[in-house]
């Protein structure tokens, strides 16, 4: 096949356009193909003159039909720029023409054009068109997405958004800059002149104004940004408030450097609100704990769709500034504070899927941990979420369950779903309800043999629902049963150390705590009761086989709103954890300074569990 050939008329470009566009210089540019052996196509990219072209071409395809495409793009685009030309040229403006060759090089060696393309664009590779080269980088670390939050307060950490393909964080470039406002040396452009016209007006009127102009050879001229950083995420103070910020990043896979990108903030830095009382909180959990622990944290952060709405802001949560509600501000203090915990294991309940995927995994991510998602039954808009330290950890299997659709569908729960279906008022409670269990294996790498069951969940919220979460506990433990049975028994383990974490919404006076700590429930219990005889089933007892015991303790509140605060988050541990430190509590004057939970300095209506756990030695 003769080699792609075809004849291109070139017009000469401004001086103050890219060098690298003329043909007069030699300098190599960059092309870049994406190829993957799982998909069908690629993409080659690259910048010819002022035009980006983007081709889609199929893997099998040969290389001298991808170089006829190449061939025919640049040739229209010469062409349509031809037609767009309105001035005419005498002979010294006018350019000639010449041939230009369209081929690809490996080693100074021409490839031949009856190669497919997955095997003939390899990285390092050569494109010349005509006197143009273009290095061939093959699936070079990519920036797919960049974004910076819509709201940046000082004092509150900057997490970017991050999408990246072929490169990773941990090797990627980071570069803060913060916005120069001053006055810049201007001159008065006589010759330009702005023109502007009114619709508002009935004539054709055209009004002449002298504009003014920088001067961009003047070494007067100062920079707009100024460097003020470089990592992963940056603290705004007090001096970048009313500047916007950018980010520049230069992805990278540890041995190769991608095309940068920058973003710019789209709104100013704000002043912060100052000290949250969570911050004493991090002066006990500044150092992380070694392979011989974990830190666990578990916390309701009260999801963003609960607080938007006209009941909340009015019924809810009259005590609380709209604007602390908003979850653009809420979420830059669950970050500062979370962050500040340094957890190995963080389970989070109520997470929005939205801000899971747009605030929390980007963060988390940045400071080398890893999350999964799981959204609640039916059409609910949040769920539960886990994240662990990669340093640490690695997930071998997840076994989420909807209590809803287990208790009906698996054989383990039969005999408690005979029992209810007595009821048809309570079953179709129980059937109703959206609750999940999200259930993670963890391996520790610092000794694989060592596996971690995480269970996290958030039960029926509803005061007069105690035997609905009676219920629900039932479900999850025989489902943390069964699973704790396939690594004991089918994959050779001893024991498989579990922890179970959530917002139970009961307190240690009520039937949840007693079960998971005591192993059963009486049918008499008074919780059976707790919604009348409508619910009511009698003959119900529970007994579950393994060992809890409560990580934090008694405490006195996790929950505090107006006319309400107890402790009904909970931390349950098996024998194979020793607790080691609780992390204090704040004070209820803390949580009283602004009535009650959330406000300005609290960003939910729970209050985060923390604990330290050690390896037992049993």
């Amino acid at each position: 096949m003769l080699s792609a050939r075809f004849r291109v008329v070139w017009r000469r470009l401004p001086t103050f356009t890219r060098s690298c566009c003329t043909m007069a210089d030699e300098k190599t540019q960059r092309l870049t193909v994406r190829c993957i052996p799982t998909e069908e196509n690629m993409i080659i990219s690259f910048l010819h003159g002022e035009r980006q072209t983007n081709l889609l071409r199929s893997q099998s395809e040969s290389l001298g039909k991808s170089l006829g495409r190449i061939m025919n793009n640049i040739k229209k685009a010469s062409q349509k720029g031809n037609k767009n030309k309105k001035m005419k040229r005498d002979d010294k403006t006018a350019t000639g023409s010449d041939d230009i060759d369209v081929t690809l090089f490996i080693d100074n060696s021409k490839v031949s054009e009856e190669l497919e393309n997955k095997l003939a664009w390899k990285d390092g590779a050569v494109l010349e068109i005509g006197d143009n080269r273009y290095t061939v980088e093959k699936n070079p670390p990519t920036i797919l997405k960049l974004t910076l939050p819509q709201s940046i307060m000082s004092g509150f950490p900057v997490y970017p958004r991050v999408e990246m393909e072929f490169g990773n964080l941990g090797n990627s470039e980071f570069i803060w800059y913060k916005e120069v406002k001053s006055d810049l040396p201007i001159e008065e452009c006589d010759e330009a002149v702005a023109m502007e016209t009114s619709s508002t007006r009935s004539d054709s009127s055209i009004v002449a104004k002298k504009i003014l102009k920088i001067d961009i050879t003047s070494s007067r001229v100062p920079e707009n940004w100024t460097e003020i950083h470089k990592g992963k995420f940056y603290m705004p103070t007090n001096s970048d408030i009313s500047h916007k910020l950018k980010l520049k990043c230069v992805p990278s896979d540890g041995t190769r450097s991608g095309e940068a990108k920058e973003v710019v903030s789209n709104s100013e830095v704000s002043a912060g609100v100052g000290v949250c009382p969570f911050e004493t909180r991090h002066i006990y959990t500044q150092n992380k704990i070694g392979d011989e622990g974990l830190r666990v944290v578990s916390y309701n952060i009260l999801a963003d769709p609960y607080t938007s709405t006209e009941f909340a802001q009015n019924v809810l949560y009259p005590y609380c500034a709209p604007y602390a509600l908003d979850i653009d501000y809420r979420e830059q203090l669950l970050l500062k504070e979370l962050t500040g915990y340094n957890g190995d294991i963080v389970c989070l309940q109520e997470m929005g899927k939205r801000v899971y995927s747009t605030a929390f995994l980007p963060a988390f991510q940045l400071l080398g941990m890893e999350g999964r998602y799981t959204g609640k039954a039916g059409d609910i808009r949040e769920g539960e979420a886990l994240f662990y330290r990669k340093d640490k950890f690695r997930m071998i299997a997840e076994y989420d369950v909807k209590l809803n659709d287990v208790v009906q569908n698996d054989p383990r729960h039969r005999k408690l779903f005979d029992k209810i279906s007595e009821n048809k008022a309570l079953v179709d409670k129980v059937l109703t309800r959206s609750a999940i269990v999200q259930v993670t294996i963890l391996e520790t790498l610092s000794e694989p043999k060592k596996k971690l069951c995480v269970a996290n969940t958030h039960l029926y919220f509803h005061p007069r629902a105690a035997h609905i979460r009676l219920i629900q506990t039932d479900i999850i433990l025989k489902h943390l049963s069964y699973v704790k049975s396939l690594y004991t028994s089918q994959n050779g383990q001893d024991d498989l150390p579990i922890m179970l974490c959530g917002d139970f919404n009961s307190d240690a006076k009520h039937g949840v705590h007693k079960y998971v700590t005591t192993k059963s429930i009486p049918a008499n219990y008074a919780d059976w009761f707790s919604a009348g005889k409508d619910e009511y089933c009698a003959d119900i007892t529970l007994n579950h086989d393994l060992e809890f015991k409560s990580a934090c303790g008694l405490l006195e509140y996790t929950n505090y709103v107006a006319g309400f605060k107890a402790a009904i988050d909970h931390i349950f541990v098996d024998g194979n954890f020793d607790v080691s430190q609780v992390i204090p509590m704040p004070t209820e004057e803390e949580l009283s300074l602004h009535t009650a939970l959330p406000s300005v300095v609290f960003p939910s209506d729970h209050i985060a569990l923390i604990c330290d756990l050690e390896w037992s030695k049993k």
